[in-house]
């Protein structure tokens, strides 16, 4: 994450400018709102912040939505050292990860400080997936999940979570929920661990309090978990008193999470797309929205910049086949109809609230549903998934050899994404194929960034692959046991 915070240009990301000015405005000026503007959109709020940081929308235009421009169309950001009062349109927004990763801005007003509130919210991302991980290590002897996770983590999580931006929050935080979650209610309801518990209220108290619609990715995620655990389960978890003092947290979040959406009006938005016609049929409508789903699920696997940067088609290609494997093998090895009944579910949520969401916001605001609006639910499909096929013995005997594949192309997948945005920059997409000596050049060079990218990634493969083979010893009866124990200690 750190890695692709350095490879892409500041405010080089979706809506970048406004969500800096949110931060620094908060972290600075203590402006948990900023000031309505009269006659402007309600989703528009003053804010007062140092010149630099509200260079953004100026900084960006030169190359933004042009993929054929690389960024050093544009000098070096440079500007005053004065207070300035701007717009953002994000002004109403919750302000837990605007507190958090606003903190560079007091020490320095640089462009150091904008790289350093990135790294900020890489490392409240890398927290989440390592809790993630973490859980399956500790909790679960369902290996597969680890084969679920690298696929969750698309390389457009990965991007989102290494800019300013509270998507990314909102993605890794669901991600770790759905993880903890399910191993909670599948593998450990007779008896939960206060660890795995923690982790449960850690990841649901955090998405919570990202976005407008975070309240009701929890509230979806707990239906779908809720499916899968079955009454018995859920009765079972009630008892305990881990899960019981988890409410003294989950509940007034969740009241002030309702109550900041509402009083603060979270919900404004900005027209960024052309308003519908009132005249325009129900049908057409409709027909519209639905043909804009594969674009939102090519923005879930990776489109950067300001949407202005595809993936590679390999890219696409290995989390259409992952995904595609993943689903199919839940489908042929569900043991219990309430899995299978839960994965449909989700599916279908995943396909249709954001048609609802749109059609019913396109009066107002035009079509203008993203991806990653959607990832927070999107990312259950292959760890339920994984759940439901771990239950099963249909893959027993060549589990090693999908994970080695798996883990191969992922890594790929990911490195050929990350790539292909770096280049985007450096030299354009209509110009060369060897970027490494491009006009724009980020911090340490693209060749270090390259290489840097193409060794994390094989470590972080290899270290997943690892836990994968780790996790399959010692799981085979009461006998292993503390071999088991052993093993996971010396991996912690």
């Amino acid at each position: 994450m750190a890695i692709w915070s350095l490879a892409t240009p500041l405010f080089a990301s979706p809506d970048e400018p406004a969500h800096v000015a949110r931060a620094v405005s908060l972290v600075r000026g203590g402006e948990l709102l900023g000031h309505s503007i009269r006659g402007a959109n309600p989703a528009y709020t003053e804010v007062t912040i140092p010149a630099l940081y509200a260079e953004g929308p100026t900084y960006a235009g030169c190359y933004a939505f042009k993929d054929t421009v690389p960024a050093s169309c544009n000098p070096a950001l440079t500007a005053p050292d004065h207070n300035v009062v701007t717009r953002t349109y994000v002004g109403r927004y919750p302000p837990l990860y605007y507190a958090i990763v606003g903190l560079p801005s007091l020490f320095t007003v640089s462009t150091a400080g904008l790289y350093l509130m990135r790294i900020m919210s890489d490392l409240l991302g890398a927290i989440y997936l390592a809790l993630a991980v973490m859980s399956v290590t500790a909790w679960s002897k369902n290996r597969l999940l680890f084969l679920g996770l690298i696929v969750a983590v698309t390389p457009m999580t990965v991007f989102l979570s290494s800019v300013v931006n509270p998507s990314g929050l909102e993605i890794t935080a669901a991600t770790c929920l759905w993880c903890s979650a399910l191993i909670l209610v599948t593998e450990r309801s007779s008896d939960p661990p206060t660890g795995l518990v923690a982790v449960v209220v850690a990841a649901a108290t955090g998405l919570m309090l990202v976005r407008g619609l975070s309240p009701l990715w929890v509230a979806l995620i707990v239906i779908v978990v809720a499916c899968v655990a079955g009454r018995r389960a859920l009765v079972s978890i009630s008892r305990s008193r881990a899960v019981r003092l988890s409410l003294l947290i989950l509940v007034p979040t969740t009241l002030f999470a309702v109550v900041w959406i509402v009083a603060a009006r979270a919900l404004d938005l900005l027209p960024l797309g052309i308003p519908v016609g009132r005249d325009e049929t129900r049908a057409h409508l409709l027909a519209s929205i639905i043909g804009d789903t594969g674009f939102w699920i090519q923005q879930m696997i990776g489109l950067f910049g300001w949407l202005d940067t595809y993936s590679p088609l390999l890219t696409y290609l290995i989390w259409y086949a992952a995904l595609s494997l993943f689903a199919l093998l839940a489908l042929v090895c569900y043991q219990r109809l309430r899995d299978l009944a839960a994965l449909v579910l989700l599916i279908l949520i995943v396909l249709i609230v954001p048609i609802l969401i749109t059609y019913e916001q396109a009066h107002h605001v035009g079509i203008d549903w993203q991806g990653r609006y959607i990832l927070p639910m999107a990312v259950g499909i292959p760890l339920l998934s994984a759940v439901m096929v771990g239950r099963s013995d249909l893959l027993h005997n060549v589990q090693a050899r999908l994970a080695l594949v798996v883990c191969a192309l992922v890594g790929i997948g990911q490195i050929g994404a990350f790539a292909q945005t770096l280049r985007r920059y450096a030299v354009g997409l209509a110009g060369p194929l060897d970027y490494l000596h491009g006009s724009w050049r980020p911090p340490l060079g693209a060749g270090l960034l390259t290489a840097g990218a193409v060794i994390a990634m094989a470590l972080l493969m290899a270290f997943v692959y690892r836990l994968f083979m780790v996790q399959g010893v010692g799981i085979a009866g009461p006998t292993r046991a503390h071999d088991r124990e052993d093993l996971l200690a010396t991996q912690i």
